[in-house]
């Protein structure tokens, strides 16, 4: 029998709203985010389909829907089954099918004939988020992508091919929900420098078909840029506007919007000093491109994932100078080394210091905590497996003074029971998945001086885009049905250089000389008696810090942690802030270091590189003067008739999609609009720990998107994974 192309299948896209969206030339193309009911139909063209016979419906560079299941008709992503003829056929959730073996992740969907046979013309009809047992349906998925559906066999122990892929084309949404503009943190007076302006969509995709008008605010000490700007066809989304400079010294922030004032937003703060001592340089230290296996959503190379198209995103839309890129979960064979030279490829194309600089790594996935690990340069060798034993990459490249290893929270943090390195060199403070500043109090309290990042381990979004609510990851494990929402993209690390050179940044990065943030551009500048941010210092008992921050949004709090314990706030409420504070050991927590956290009022953080004490004497004090650094104060309860009504629509989600017995009562706190878009903010506490959470219900989307962090604030007061109880 001739298993080959047993099949013509067809894709189509129901909309609630009524529209039929179909496949054409075996391309299918949908607006990111539409909400609806996925219809795959088969129909067979070969004489028979015999019984236990299975076909594979492979996904690939996209995500069907958040989590198929089919379980209860009511809930999100349901998914069903017909079939004409007399044949039984039975739905089946796979895994991604990776060769002929299962892994887990959400793969794809599968129907096997469980008795009779299907014969020339039967059809068998897959449903994912069939709605008629009162689904809300499914979501497309919220990124800008190109994927595809593999239908395939397994027939003496190799996949076939049963039918021809369908390619998904996700596109844009047209209604403009964000306008940013980056200019340099810090300039010198007189020096022309790039203004980056890009048009986002709701889910931080660039509209690339906008040819709106955008007004601009110039502040007086600012030239070459014009009052306004019409987009044309031809920018797609993006703008560069060259030759603009500050013409003397100040703090500068270009105000821009559409008409009638809509979508107003301001630029960073752009920094004009004289003559500046150092820079601050922005980038992302660990981004993924093509070359994933363990989830086949980085598995086909295509303008978006080819790491020199991923370098230009780095360029124009996060105006990046610098940026890490690295495959992941490569395959083993030949494919291997053709990936890792598309990266070799990318480096050598953006390698343009003084403008940008690129660096190449690759990510390795144990048990006992990921890394990543950094190249200073160029590195045309293949990197070995990632089944290698972590204590062999640490033995291999640990201890070069051409790599650096950086650890993360996407997958799993560090665990030092399992292993335990000599030194610890980068750890990311924030991704797209959420905020650690456990695992920073991690690394010190095992003795470690880690320099710190923020990183937004990009998988299918784009490089150096805003922070999105991503439906599809987010790290609250196995406590709900439907996972916490992430926040895609975003996280980036300042560097402090004095150029942008590899040399220079490779040795501030290694010197610990900066900071991370959420992925706002804020200005932080801090001298502790004489010394930075990342030194460890030979201070004297009393002595002066200095810090000066100049936000994007209203700085609303700074905390000076010490040790673990916090010894400090302050709550400013202003853009731009100096501080003097006078450390005094009599009067501050015992411990071996300090670093400030910073909050703005648009939810996003900074936090400094910690500076330690190289000379600390033991204190009779007690601890319990200070509450610990993760202390979160309860926010205020308000229980307005607006808010009542989405507790009531919260709830019903919750007792829907989940488990309403997971939490204890859920209060409402108020809506809220954060950088990542609007909300409301809920107060609550989670089983069996009764530890509090913070709720945040995104309604403005078709299906509402949910996110839920430990603590009542998210800077990462307890460990994602595992939770309070490890902290």
């Amino acid at each position: 029998m001739n298993i080959e192309k047993m099949f013509d299948f067809t894709a189509k896209f129901l909309s609630t709203r009524g529209m039929l969206i179909e496949s054409e030339n075996h391309n299918l193309s949908l607006e990111a985010g539409t909400v609806g009911t996925w219809i795959l139909v088969f129909t067979l063209t070969a004489d028979s389909l015999e019984e236990d016979s299975e076909v594979f419906v492979q996904r690939y560079n996209f995500q069907i829907a958040h989590r198929i299941q089919t379980d209860n008709e009511q809930r999100r992503d349901y998914a069903s089954i017909e079939s004409t003829g007399d044949a039984q056929v039975d739905l089946g959730l796979m895994s991604t099918l990776v060769g002929n073996t299962l892994i887990t992740g959400a793969g794809g969907i599968s129907f096997k004939v469980t008795s009779g046979s299907l014969i020339q013309g039967d059809r068998v009809i897959i449903k994912i988020g069939d709605r008629s047992g009162g689904s809300v349906g499914s979501e497309v998925f919220w990124a800008t992508a190109r994927g595809r559906f593999e239908p395939v066999m397994i027939a003496s122990n190799k996949k076939i091919r049963a039918a021809d892929d369908i390619y998904i084309h996700i596109l844009c949404r047209k209604e403009p929900r964000l306008l940013r503009l980056l200019g340099p943190t810090v300039t010198p007076e007189g020096e022309y420098f790039p203004l980056n302006l890009v048009v986002f969509d709701i889910n931080r995709n660039v509209i690339d078909s906008f040819t709106g008008t955008v007004y601009f605010d110039v502040p007086p000490g600012i030239s070459g840029l014009q009052k306004e700007y019409t987009f044309k066809h031809s920018d797609r989304g993006i703008k560069i506007f060259n030759g603009v400079k500050a013409t003397k010294p100040g703090v500068y922030r270009i105000g821009c919007s559409l008409s009638s004032g809509r979508l107003a937003s301001r630029s960073n703060p752009v920094v004009c000093q004289k003559n500046p001592k150092s820079r601050i340089y922005w980038g992302d230290v660990h981004a993924h491109g093509w070359g994933d296996e363990s989830m086949l959503l980085m598995y086909d190379n295509n303008w978006k994932l080819d790491p020199t198209s991923r370098h230009d995103q780095a360029r124009s839309i996060g105006r990046f100078d610098y940026g890490a890129l690295s495959p992941m979960n490569m395959p083993e064979g030949p494919i291997r080394d053709e990936i890792w030279q598309a990266y070799v490829k990318g480096f050598k194309k953006n390698d343009q210091p003084g403008s940008y600089v690129p660096f190449m790594a690759m990510e390795f996935a144990y048990r006992a905590g990921d890394r990543i690990l950094i190249f200073h340069d160029i590195e045309t060798q293949t990197p070995f497996s990632r089944e290698n034993a972590v204590n062999e990459l640490y033995a291999v490249y640990g201890r070069r003074g051409d790599t650096l290893l950086e650890t993360h929270i996407g997958g799993r943090p560090p665990y030092y029971e399992k292993f335990k390195p000599e030194r610890e060199e980068l750890v990311e403070i924030a991704s797209a998945f959420g905020n650690a500043e456990w695992l920073l109090q991690r690394m010190l309290q095992n003795d470690f001086f880690p320099a710190i990042t923020g990183a937004s381990d990009l998988h299918l979004g784009l490089w150096g885009a805003p922070r999105a609510v991503e439906t599809f990851r987010g790290r609250f494990i196995d406590r709900l049905h439907v996972r916490d929402s992430g926040f895609g993209n975003g996280p980036v690390g300042a560097v402090v250089a004095d150029s942008l050179n590899r040399t220079s940044l490779w040795n501030s990065l290694r010197d610990r000389n900066g900071y991370a943030t959420t992925g706002d551009r804020i200005y932080v500048y801090l001298d502790a008696g004489g010394y930075r941010m990342g030194q460890i210092a030979d201070l004297p008992d009393r002595f002066e810090i200095r810090l000066t921050i100049h936000g994007q949004e209203l700085v609303e709090r700074i905390d000076l942690i010490v040790g673990r314990y916090l010894a400090k706030s302050c709550f400013p409420n202003e853009l731009d802030v100096e501080l003097s504070i006078p450390f005094d050991h009599d009067t501050m927590p015992s411990g071996k270091w300090f670093y400030f956290r910073i909050h703005q009022a648009n939810a996003e953080y900074a936090w400094t590189a910690p500076v330690w004490f190289a000379n600390i004497k033991e204190r009779s004090r007690e601890a319990k003067e200070f509450p610990p650094w993760n202390h979160c104060d309860k926010p205020h309860i308000s229980y307005t008739e607006e808010l009542k009504g989405y507790l009531s629509q919260l709830e019903e989600y919750l007792v829907r999609e989940d488990d309403r017995a997971l939490f204890g009562r859920i209060e409402p706190v108020g809506i809220v609009s954060e950088s990542m878009g609007v909300s409301v903010k809920f107060a609550s506490t989670i089983k069996p720990e009764e530890y509090p959470v913070t709720i945040r219900w995104f309604f403005k989307y078709e299906i509402p998107k949910i996110r839920i962090d430990w603590g009542y604030e998210n800077f990462g007061v307890v460990d994602c994974n595992r939770g309070p109880e490890y902290v």
